[in-house]
């Protein structure tokens, strides 16, 4: 199988890309799709922690006696969990302008109908140089939604989750001086 992008095109215009540089894009793509599947397991498995101290707080609460110490634990589960949430939620928006229409994410294209998006993409797809930037739009901004969203919530879901732990940790021992 030939790979395509090698060189410049038949009339010896265009720039001379690479043989492996869609290699190298596919990996940064699916590098990419990784770190958001593993920022979206943590999130989930803080979240499980989040509600286990949060029922057993709930419960505490019900049957008459909430200690301090495991409210303000609580109250730290409930933020991470808040954070942690934002971290997954998804956000499908329009893109501001076209320049920054991406063609691979589907909530760039779900309001056009199918025809018109194939052509608007085959348009696009034309050469290789098309071709990358395409992939590296969609790279690019796959990477700002992780930086931006996925794992600064997730960090301050973690942050907020550890100091909820050694503000409970300070809280249960002032309970436990105060009893002995």
């Amino acid at each position: 199988m030939a790979e395509t992008g090698a060189g410049p095109e038949p009339g010896g215009e265009g720039p001379a890309y690479s043989p492996n540089a869609i290699h190298l894009l596919r990996t940064a793509q699916r590098n990419t799709l990784v770190l958001a599947q593993m920022a979206d397991q943590k999130a989930s498995i803080l979240m499980g922690a989040c509600f286990l101290v949060f029922s057993i707080a709930v419960s505490r609460t019900l049957i008459g006696h909430l200690p301090w110490s495991l409210a303000i634990l609580a109250l730290f589960a409930f933020l991470s969990a808040l954070c942690g949430a934002i971290a997954v939620m998804p956000s499908v928006g329009k893109p501001a302008t076209t320049e920054q229409r991406n063609w691979l994410f589907f909530g760039h294209y779900h309001d056009r109908n199918e025809q018109e998006w194939a052509d608007d993409l085959l348009g696009e797809l034309k050469d290789d140089e098309e071709v990358f930037r395409l992939m590296l739009r969609d790279i690019y901004q796959n990477g700002q939604v992780l930086h931006r969203r996925k794992y600064r919530f997730l960090g301050y879901a973690y942050r907020l989750f550890i100091a909820g732990l050694v503000i409970t940790l300070a809280a249960f021992a002032v309970e436990l001086s105060q009893v002995y």
